[in-house]
């Protein structure tokens, strides 16, 4: 039980869980004051990477790397993921007509995924200390 409670994967889903509620929460907040769905999103995803680097440098990857260096490439790569996202999300809203709360989940497990790889190999490669 403690070698999975001190999985890597398991710490990533956990802070994830924590990050997509703070992305969630705000998403749906701002579109209730009926800000742009893309605006909300770009917001939400602000908040959310500004959580989600702290969360994965400390919990999940025990970093000890450059801290400046390593959010440099946490926000560029998760940058590129807003970038996907928001062109899906106009895609899925606006081109097929979904409601945008099914849109921004649909959208989120892919953005998910890219960025547990972007994190593991492109962010904190080289300055974590795993625990597996």
């Amino acid at each position: 039980m403690n070698k999975l409670c001190n999985s890597e994967l398991i710490r990533y889903i956990l802070t994830g869980g924590m990050t997509t509620a703070v992305n969630y929460g705000l998403f749906f907040l701002l579109n209730a004051f009926s800000v742009n769905y893309l605006l909300s999103n770009s917001i939400a995803w602000l908040g959310a990477v500004l959580f989600a680097f702290y969360a994965n440098r400390q919990v999940v990857f025990h970093s000890r790397g450059k801290k400046l260096d390593e959010f440099r490439r946490f926000f560029s790569l998760r940058f590129l993921t807003l970038l996907l996202e928001n062109l899906l999300l106009f895609l899925f809203v606006d081109c097929i007509g979904l409601y945008k709360a099914a849109a921004k989940v649909s959208v989120s497990v892919i953005t998910v995924l890219l960025n547990y790889v972007a994190c593991k190999y492109q962010v904190f490669r080289n300055g974590g200390v795993s625990r597996e």
